[in-house]
């Protein structure tokens, strides 16, 4: 039986990794408060994905539900998406010149059998010292994305020092294709994302 899937994100980067991956799916938003606290744990990052895909379920009478929750995490804190350009200036002024760790939950709820799985990813990146003229550039135009950036955008400040580049980009697709398979579910996962 071919599974229905829900993407319950309106990420553009989120729709265009699916899509690559050869996927067919429909978007319904989570419509939840995301709260992680402001010290980094794992698992509430994982229970994060895993209310936004319950909270989709309940919405759609039958599919396969994919959510995800990516955070920028440096020495323990916890840097989401910075909602306003004064947040965001602040942000980026802080994360210039680190190594950062970026981490994403993947939900996945399987309405037709009742099977949920929940699975975490990290990737090591270092940014450059930025000017003030690369802060404001960055500030102005990132407030949906985790710590200010977007590194398909913006990878000229980035280095990657290790991991899955797209869960930089906000969704790790070898490990989502590994989760889909034990679903039933083939996938293509983008090994090669180029920025």
């Amino acid at each position: 039986m071919k599974k229905y899937i829900v993407l319950a994100s309106e990420s553009p980067r989120r729709k265009e990794l699916l899509k690559r991956m050869g996927l067919t799916f429909k978007v319904v938003p989570p419509d939840i408060e995301e709260k992680l606290g402001k010290r980094f744990m794992a698992k509430s990052l994982k229970r994060v994905a895993l209310q936004k895909a319950a909270a989709v379920a309940k919405r759609v009478k039958n599919g396969l539900i994919i959510a995800a929750d990516t955070v920028v995490v440096v020495k323990g804190v916890i840097y989401g998406k910075p909602g306003t350009i004064k947040k965001a200036r602040v942000m980026i002024k802080t994360l210039s010149g680190t190594t950062q760790n970026v981490w994403t939950s993947v939900a996945v709820i399987d309405k037709y059998s009742g099977k949920k799985e929940v699975k975490t990813c990290v990737s090591k990146i270092k940014m450059k010292c930025l000017s003030e003229k690369e802060i404001e550039y960055l500030a102005a135009k990132n407030l949906d994305k985790a710590g200010g950036y977007g590194i398909q955008e913006d990878d000229k400040y980035l280095t990657v020092l290790g991991g899955s580049r797209t869960n930089i980009v906000g969704l790790p697709t070898e490990l989502l294709s590994k989760m889909l398979k034990s679903f039933g579910v083939k996938s293509k996962p983008i090994v090669k994302y180029r920025f």
